[in-house]
């Protein structure tokens, strides 16, 4: 074996590689893990060298090892989150099993911190007493790291300033040659004349190495070529060493051929999403005689599927296929309708208003037009949802503050700074510096001009609401269970709540209760489609003038989410009905009768129940899911 030779050289590079090395015995306990392990868990070798496999926090990378026990090698890439400091890093990461005459002996962890990659820039420095302690366990331990470099899932490469001095036999394997083909060759001899930007390999070659031996750790991809002349993709990264007090190179080289084709596909479906997502901006721009269309469309379509109904039912593909074209049409109605309302807003100011509000805006005076500004900027603000007893309760407050301010008193005025979020400590600050008769003026101008935003951020949040819900009828169709994630059910509320801002702002009350702990595990689209479904059922009861309860507490291991309404109720000749596929007590054209029966499909995936209780003047809906800390989906 030619190269150098020294019995710290398989110690030398395990502690001064730049990627991640870690040793497991066979019971799956650290044994060892060099500084750079150290450095990217952000942890002490006191909390690593002894912890099991099992006992990471991160059951991924745990069970990859479990593997490697079992003398499987594997790969991953990915988020990882560490055991001891608590952090989240993205790393990709190869285990090896380790052989000896009596079959696995342990496990090799090596993985690349990608979060912050630069840093592997850095020296790894060497201390003395690492040293004194690398010395007297040498002879333990060297047959483990020389094990570690011939086994690495990456070619390994030392080299001094011109030629290759040593390798590993996966470099024989991803070269396709022997190790004497490739000791006393240099980097050129497997390398085109020229790399894909044109420059000579040799010139590049020589500029890379230079600046690693100058200290400065180098990762660059790079067109390497086999023995046979084909070429492939390959990520290098140049490390300085010291081996036996000689400045060497380390070369680690990753065939990165699958991900450059990968990279390539991505970016022609980057290329064609760009081509859709103008497409279906263009669609959004469409007039509101395309939407109503398209509304009709699909209602149509709901009665044509209602019509066969009893064909559907003997087919259970065509019963599916039924029920995901219905949902669509039952969960998309909501936000055209915003969309339409929305766009109709931003229409009525362009048809009306516009020039009269451009010349009261040209008449405000440098004061006023930064007081016109605050205004502006209040009300382009996505509004938050707030229940009528609040908004009457700000509106009246700045009323008075105003009058005793000495404005005008009016409603009007009072109820757009009330709308626009404006609150009573803002007051002083808004009427400091303007004449009292001209104040409404300015209000009522920046309300109208930041309205087109507000109904902007509407049709977009629409627009998002119904891109989820079809997202979500397709994956409950074919029974999708990816996406599972921690979900806040206060969160999810105000969404669907801020959704029918516009339309229950001045007729409902709504009232919120809910635990401080509202968190449950799940698909977030398909609980959002159940809250969008029951709330939407509690407003057409009360038809938009009522009052609305929404609340959850915990009981037992369960989170119960309830929906109050204080309609009319559910008569009792049909309350056994209503989770019925096809049922449903609204007019012909307002419903598909599929609501409730997704609703519960939902709930019962998620391990949970759904029921309700309903007299005249008060129903409610009862979601039982279990709490976030029991749920297993």
């Amino acid at each position: 074996m030619s190269g150098p030779k020294n019995e710290n050289v398989y110690r030398d590079i395990f502690e001064q590689s730049p990627i991640g090395l870690m040793i497991f015995d066979r019971q799956g306990k650290i044994i060892e893990a060099n500084d750079s392990t150290l450095r990217f868990l952000r942890a002490g070798r006191d909390k690593i060298i002894g912890l099991s496999y099992s006992d990471l926090k991160d059951t991924r990378v745990s069970s990859l090892i479990g593997k490697g026990l079992s003398g499987e090698a594997s790969d991953y890439e990915g988020p990882y989150n560490t055991t001891v400091s608590g952090l989240t890093l993205q790393v990709r990461i190869r285990v090896n099993p380790l052989f000896d005459n009596s079959g696995v002996f342990g496990v090799t962890l090596i993985f690349e911190d990608l979060t912050e990659r630069k840093k592997t820039e850095e020296k790894l420095a060497v201390t003395l007493s690492d040293i004194r302690i690398a010395q007297e366990a040498l002879e333990e331990n060297e047959v483990k790291f020389k094990t570690l470099f011939e086994s690495a899932g990456e070619a390994i490469f030392l080299m001094d300033d011109r030629v290759f001095l040593e390798c590993n036999p996966k470099t024989e394997e991803m070269f396709g040659c022997k190790r004497e083909d490739i000791i006393g060759a240099s980097p050129v001899d497997f390398s085109p004349e020229t790399q894909p930007d044109g420059v000579p390999s040799s010139q590049k070659a020589f500029q890379k190495i230079q600046a690693a031996f100058a200290g400065k750790t180098q990762t660059f991809d790079w067109l390497h070529c086999r023995k046979d002349r084909t070429n492939f993709d390959a990520e290098v990264t140049l490390t300085s060493v010291t081996l036996n007090g000689k400045a060497l190179l380390q070369a680690i080289v990753r065939d990165i051929s699958g991900r450059k084709r990968a990279e390539e596909e991505i970016r022609k479906l980057n290329e064609d999403l760009e081509q859709k997502v103008v497409l279906r901006t263009e669609e959004l721009k469409a007039t509101n005689t395309y939407l109503e269309n398209t509304n009709r469309d699909l209602l149509l379509t709901l009665e044509e599927l209602k019509s066969t109904q009893a064909q559907l039912v003997q087919s259970e593909k065509m019963a599916v296929l039924g029920q995901l074209i219905a949902g669509i049409a039952h969960e998309v109605n909501t936000p055209l309708g915003a969309i339409i309302s929305s766009n109709e807003g931003i229409q009525s100011v362009f048809r009306e208003d516009w020039e009269k509000l451009l010349c009261e805006f040209a008449d405000l005076d440098t004061q006023e037009r930064e007081t016109w500004k605050k205004i502006f900027t209040k009300g382009s603000i996505f509004p938050d949802f707030y229940d009528s007893s609040e908004e009457r309760k700000n509106r009246k407050i700045i009323r008075e503050t105003l009058q005793n301010l000495g404005f005008p008193s009016s409603e009007f005025l009072s109820e757009n700074l009330a709308e626009l979020g404006i609150k009573i400590e803002d007051i002083p600050d808004l009427v400091q510096g303007i004449h009292k008769e001209k104040f409404p003026t300015l209000v009522a101008n920046a309300y109208n001009l930041s309205g087109i935003l507000r109904y902007s951020n509407v049709v977009r949040e629409a627009a998002s609401k119904a891109a989820r819900v079809i997202r979500a009828l397709k994956t409950y169709v074919y029974q999708d269970h990816t996406g599972i994630s921690l979900i806040d059910i206060r969160e999810q509320m105000d969404l669907v709540l801020t959704l029918y801002y516009n339309k229950v702002k001045q007729g409902v009350e709504i009232r919120r209760n809910f635990a401080d702990n509202s968190l449950v595990k799940g698909q977030a689209d398909q609980l959002t489609q159940v809250w969008a479904n029951l709330i939407n059922n509690a407003f057409q009861a009360i038809s938009y003038q009522g009052r609305l309860d929404l609340e959850s507490h915990i009981k037992d291991d369960y989170l119960i989410v309830s929906v109050t309404d204080n309609g009319p109720g559910v008569p009792k000749e049909i309350q056994d009905r209503i989770f019925e596929p096809f049922f449903t007590t609204k007019e012909k054209g307002e419903g598909s009768g599929l609501g409730l029966d997704i609703c519960r499909k939902i709930v019962e995936r998620h391990q949970g129940k759904i029921d309700f209780d309903s007299s005249p003047g008060r129903t409610t809906f009862r979601v039982h899911l279990p709490l976030a800390e029991k749920i297993l989906i």
